[in-house]
């Protein structure tokens, strides 16, 4: 019962996720190229209604996620974040009229049986993390929260750079949440306070790389970037840093379905259904 627990919580911070990134994709494609990768992009973007309606939404999407690791391990809720395609799809058909071909029901199935799968394979709780667990969880969320910068230095401010640098940066939240929620449970104050600023860093990062993808790149190819790593960059090194192992089978079935998990991702990521939501002003 945990592990559906965290799947349904999941699924539902997914879903918020989702929405938080269509409103925000919009307001993103109407500002100016320059200021990709800036603070001005985000000072611009904060006086814009639809913009701050899609932030409040991944506000509520947070403690969703948090909840559901409470429930499950990182290595299961990470991948219920597909789901998430699943609800641009859902938004992209609901509001838009758009037809559901074989690739999106191929999409929403591989997704749905990797998820299915996991809640069997996939640890049922993250357990303690290493002492090099932490101090990867660290380095992941410093360089999530200076990733924007780097990129900027270095003039790599291309659509697979920033969109790379945003699912390091969502990828990098769900890490350090688990660590949040371990802190919480144990009551190691300090810690959570800690663990929330690296939240809020990696948040940081994530965004406004995000959002400057969104700028750049065609939602079609962004989001199954962005969406696959948040998905299952944290899943995959979860056996290696923590203490809970990969599962049953010696992990060949967690790691098939991850697998699994990454196609339905890429088919419902590169769907012009899909991405129809977070690209209305695409031609």
């Amino acid at each position: 019962m945990r592990s559906v627990a965290a799947i349904v919580l999941g699924a539902a911070a997914a879903a918020f996720f989702a929405l938080s990134t269509s409103l925000q994709a919009l307001e993103a494609r109407n500002t100016p190229r320059d200021e990709g990768l800036r603070i001005d992009l985000l000072q611009r973007l904060v006086r814009r209604r639809r913009w701050l309606l899609g932030t409040a939404a991944g506000v509520v999407a947070w403690p969703l996620q948090a909840a559901a690791l409470t429930f499950g391990s990182i290595a299961l809720v990470q991948p219920t974040f597909g789901f998430g395609l699943v609800m641009l799809l859902v938004l992209a058909v609901s509001m838009l009229g758009e037809s559901v071909g074989r690739r999106e029901v191929a999409g929403v199935v591989a997704v749905a049986a990797a998820v299915g799968t996991l809640g069997w394979a996939a640890p049922h709780s993250t357990g303690a993390f290493t002492h090099v667990g932490v101090i990867v969880a660290i380095a992941w969320a410093a360089v999530a929260a200076v990733a924007p910068q780097l990129l900027r230095l270095l003039d790599l401010r291309s659509g697979l750079a920033t969109s790379v640098s945003a699912g390091i940066g969502w990828s990098a939240v769900g890490l350090s949440t688990a660590l949040f929620d371990a802190a919480l449970a144990d009551r190691r104050w300090v810690a959570v306070i800690a663990w929330a600023i690296a939240v809020a860093a990696a948040s940081w990062g994530g965004l406004l790389s995000e959002m400057t993808s969104l700028q750049c790149w065609p939602a079609t190819r962004a989001i199954p970037v962005a969406f696959t790593l948040e998905m299952v960059a944290p899943a995959a090194v979860a056996p290696l840093i923590t203490q809970h192992g990969a599962g049953p089978v010696g992990g060949v079935p967690f790691a098939l379905a991850l697998v699994v998990a990454c196609a339905g991702a890429a088919l419902l990521g590169g769907s012009r259904t899909v991405t129809r939501t977070v690209s209305l002003t695409e031609p």
